[in-house]
């Protein structure tokens, strides 16, 4: 059976600064906006990456709360400035795929966010076999359902998969589930190709 390697967005193969986004919208407003206007951890962020509501009420919202108006566009060019790639995880991504590996994205994320990554390159979805956004399937890591409906598009057992996250909390849950996984961070890359290359053997 081949194996395959789960890769999440966040912190793991893009890198984003939350404090930019909060800067360049309190230029916007004209007032310091850090303790009311939330990015992440909120109902409406959770809301917006599960497909509950769409980006637009999303965004609706979040100009309501804040007392700025913004565009979809503005907001897509928002995060595509806060966004930058991870050099780690794009390595490991690229050794991992030129060894022949089938490699996936699996990541808890909003159509804007992905929108604002593929606008910045243009073929970053396509270097992967499969995608899992959580906007798409309904569900949000570390809710099992979100891995099982990973493992069942690919057909795959868990214990042929290696998933990689940076929060300790989703690398439990596909854990959990049989998967092989390991908190992802650049000071840890030794430690995650060892664990890559007992998975391979």
């Amino acid at each position: 059976m081949r194996k395959h390697f789960i890769f999440d967005l966040g912190n793991v193969m893009v890198d984003f600064d939350l404090n930019l986004i909060y800067r360049r919208v309190s230029e916007l407003s004209g007032r310091t906006v850090v303790t009311d206007f939330h990015l992440q951890d909120s109902d409406q962020v959770f809301a917006v990456e599960t497909g509950k509501i769409s980006d637009q009420d999303y965004l609706d919202g979040l100009c309501k709360t804040i007392g700025v108006e913004l565009t979809m566009e503005q907001l897509i060019g928002l995060w595509q400035e806060a966004f930058t790639l991870n050099p780690a995880g794009l390595v490991l991504f690229e050794e991992l795929k030129n060894q022949g590996h089938p490699v996936h994205f699996l990541s808890n994320l909003a159509w804007h966010n992905m929108e604002a990554i593929r606008r910045n390159w243009p073929d970053f979805f396509n270097q992967s076999v499969e995608n899992f956004f959580s906007y798409e399937l309904g569900f949000h890591k570390p809710d099992e359902r979100i891995y099982c409906a990973a493992l069942k598009h690919l057909n795959v057992e868990p214990s042929d998969c290696f998933f990689m996250d940076d929060k300790p909390e989703n690398v439990e849950a596909g854990r959990d589930l049989g998967m092989n996984a390991c908190c992802f961070s650049a000071k840890n890359l030794s430690a995650i190709r060892e664990a890559v290359r007992k998975f391979t053997d």
